[in-house]
């Protein structure tokens, strides 16, 4: 899909929120770009009955009444190979996520956990791991906790139909296993139940399908796409939809030839030896792919849409370009929570726009639940932005948090609108200036500088969240 093609799909988005964009017509053609079985093809895209009952409502009176949510996580894409933010220097081409930029909110500092178990389990309830107890990856969710689709079910009733596809890593032998997506409320699951990574070949897996095992032959990423579009097709009220990519997660890969256009060997070794534009590659087939699912909404249902994007956590070490190795993916640098975060569609008013204010993952359960109409702006460790998508003025958190017991560590890390304290596991601590030092570079204990006010200042804060 090209840039144009999404810029002409979100200016029929801005059409219809003005009262001229209603007609269906073939905007969810997409040329099958990495569709199997003709899924994205235009023959199944110009009818707005089958894309769900949000997307009929009139946009002139009623744009975001009931708004149908999409939330995309990819895995493991930090903010150095996100092609909208100026950190690393090889990127990959995202006409998709561009488009989205060009057309809503791109947050600058958004902060994910190091690893992606436990971001899953803050969106999911809105709760810090220590919390939950999920801090690493493969810890499993506790079945006591209320998970946001309970949530929007119990406090807006009978009003959305909600699904997750792709990726959970949230289960195991201590909460349901296969079936814990439905123990925490969700109606519809499809896609991976990992003990470890995922998945050891994207092209031969075990799918998981409301607990039934089936094994599938699939490109992964072109999988959860199709699933998510058979099942919009099949809604008749407002949805949310949570599409968990293991894109761009190891193995490294050469993804099939037709979603992405780079020269690339297949050869096993060109890929040790060199992994970073295989990385680059499945993060293109990723992006078309989104591009595709996009591609397949009628206007109207896509005006009624909103649009969440977010990557997991940082980028893997082999990958990484600009923080060093051991600053990465399962670290509580920047280079391990600083994660891409762009929202648009319905009700996003920000058009093109960036956003400085503090934000995180475990924020999506209260700005989702928002969005789905619970009035909900604060609830455990969560506050909601959705304000921020509208006005630039509206609230915001004056403290970010993140944690992390990967391989070990049990380091924590907290930041207000400019410095940064890091406490590691052998109690030491350092502390950085993210306006003058956003690499971590120059830890202000060695500066000679008097930093004791913003340091207990930090460590109140921390303690607070703690409690």
């Amino acid at each position: 899909m090209t840039t144009f093609r999404i810029y002409l799909i979100f200016v029929l988005i801005c059409l219809a929120g003005c009262g001229g964009g209603g007609s269906s017509n073939n905007i969810g053609s997409s040329n099958n770009i990495g569709s199997s079985n003709n899924i994205g093809s235009s023959s199944n895209n110009g009818s707005s009955s089958n894309n769900g009952s949000a997307g009929t409502s009139n946009p002139e009176t009623n744009p975001v009444s009931s708004p149908n949510i999409l939330l995309i996580l990819s895995d493991d894409v930090g903010l150095d190979v996100a092609s909208n933010y100026s950190v690393g220097t090889q990127l990959p081409t995202m006409p998709t996520l561009e488009g989205l930029a060009e057309n809503g909110l791109t947050f600058d500092n958004a902060w994910a956990y190091p690893m992606c178990s436990p971001t899953r389990a803050t969106i999911l309830t809105g709760r810090y791991g220590y919390r939950t107890g999920v801090l690493s990856g493969g810890d499993d969710i506790p079945t006591a906790e209320t998970s946001l689709q309970d949530f929007i079910d119990t406090n807006v009733p009978n009003v959305y139909e909600h699904a997750v596809f792709g990726k959970w890593h949230l289960a195991g032998n201590s909460n349901g296993g296969d079936d814990n997506p439905q123990v925490m409320g969700i109606e519809h699951f499809s896609g991976l139940i990992p003990s470890a990574s995922g998945v050891d070949n994207y092209n031969n897996w075990t799918l998981v399908e409301n607990g039934r095992r089936s094994q599938n032959q699939t490109y992964t990423t072109t999988k959860f796409v199709n699933l998510v579009i058979e099942w919009i097709a099949g809604q008749d009220k407002p949805w949310f939809a949570w599409l968990a990519f293991n894109a761009a997660h190891a193995p490294f890969h050469l993804p099939p030839l037709d979603l992405h256009d780079r020269a690339l060997s297949p050869d096993q070794n060109a890929i040790r030896n060199n992994p970073l534009p295989y990385y680059l590659a499945a993060l293109e087939a990723m992006d078309r792919e989104i591009g595709r699912l996009l591609g397949s909404l009628s206007s109207e249902t896509l005006a009624n849409t909103i649009i969440i994007y977010m990557g997991d956590n940082g980028t893997p070490g082999r990958v990484t370009q600009t923080y060093g190795r051991n600053r990465t993916k399962g670290s509580v640098y920047e280079g391990g929570i600083a994660v891409p975060l762009i929202i648009a569609g319905a009700g996003v008013t920000r058009s093109g726009q960036r956003e400085s204010a503090l934000v995180s993952s475990v924020d999506l359960f209260a700005t989702i639940a928002t969005l789905a109409g619970t009035a909900t702006d604060e609830i455990n460790d969560s506050k909601s932005f959705a304000e921020l998508l509208a006005e630039n003025t509206a609230p915001r958190r004056s403290y970010s948090y993140s944690e992390t017991n990967a391989n070990g560590s049990r380091d924590w890390t907290i930041r207000n609108s400019r410095y940064k304290l890091v406490q590691r596991l052998n109690a030491t601590q350092e502390l950085y200036d993210l306006q003058l030092d956003p690499y971590e570079q120059n830890d202000l204990f060695d500066s000679g500088i008097d930093v004791s006010a913003i340091v207990t200042e930090l460590r109140t804060q921390a303690e607070l969240i703690r409690q």
